[in-house]
């Protein structure tokens, strides 16, 4: 499926650039996945060892609260909840700020938020089900463990949060800018590992949940620009659909504004922080985009 040249060249552009690097990622993924499969659950429980119990018990009382911290935060931010803050946060100044601050541009945006977010959550919660792996503190002796948060020991496989990390990421690439999506990245990365540091997945499934976290991504976009080719050749039943899609997209953001007051957060001054964090950058985004074009 290739991206309509009927969407605004500069995005569909901005969309090329960024997706040729996760497409490098996809087959690393796999492969790491699949050694980990192949080596056992020996070696998958060797590297969630080493990460969740070995890093944290080499470290000093003071840096220890510093690094559940820093786990703390980073998988809050896997939070659907809390990334769509970010999505919100992120897209909507740089829409603002471009050049070309037309409704088509919001909406591609909003349909291609509802794609994403119904293909991840869908498959993540499908697979899941399916698999229905046990997460450690199931297969573990407690002692052994540094859990923060919930003990959580069903349906590990893959890690939601790390599905949900690398999906946002991908939604936001081409909306952000250049010199930042490595950066993105590692943020993805750091909210994987962060799922092995609260004591809630194996390695194994952050690796899966960011390939599918990426394909979900992909596809998000690659088809919100086919639904737009569609719609503008007046296909009117491609029209409603599309206009279903940004409707529901708007739902969405609009919901989970409206959410917020009662959410129950277990980590108040991490939610605000992060909010803040985020509202920081997405300024930061939309003055180093304004006056480009879309």
């Amino acid at each position: 499926m290739t991206p309509s040249r009927s969407a605004s060249p500069a995005l569909v552009d901005s969309y090329a650039q960024a997706m040729g690097r996760m497409r490098v990622l996809l087959p690393l993924l796999a492969a790491v996945a699949a050694a980990l499969g192949v080596w056992g659950r020996s070696g998958d429980r060797q590297v969630f060892l080493w990460i969740n119990t070995g890093i944290p018990r080499a470290l000093p009382d003071a840096l220890l609260r510093v690094w559940d911290g820093i786990m703390i935060s980073l998988t809050y931010l896997g939070d659907t909840h809390a990334m769509l803050w970010m999505i919100l946060l992120i897209a909507l100044p740089w829409w603002i700020s471009t050049g070309r601050r037309t409704p088509g541009r919001l909406s591609l945006y909003l349909v291609v938020l509802a794609i994403v977010l119904v293909l991840a959550t869908a498959v993540s919660q499908s697979v899941k089900e399916i698999v229905a792996a046990l997460r450690p503190a199931a297969v573990l002796p407690a002692e052994s463990l540094h859990i923060l948060g919930k003990t959580l020991k069903y349906y590990a496989f893959p890690s939601g949060h790390t599905v949900t990390a690398f999906a946002g990421m991908c939604l936001l690439l081409p909306a952000i800018p250049a010199s930042w999506r490595w950066s993105a990245l590692a943020l993805a990365t750091a909210i994987g590992i962060s799922r092995i540091g609260m004591g809630a997945h194996w390695p194994i499934d952050v690796a899966a949940g960011a390939f599918v976290g990426i394909v979900a991504g992909m596809m998000g976009w690659r088809t919100a620009f086919w639904l737009e080719q569609k719609r503008l050749a007046e296909n009117r039943l491609w029209q409603w659909v599309y206009q279903g899609l940004a409707i529901l997209g708007s739902f969405i953001m609009a919901a989970n504004v409206a959410y917020t007051p009662f959410f129950q957060f277990e980590y108040r001054s991490v939610h605000f922080g992060l909010l803040g964090l985020g509202l920081a950058l997405a300024l930061l985004a939309g003055y180093h985009r304004r006056g480009k074009p879309e």
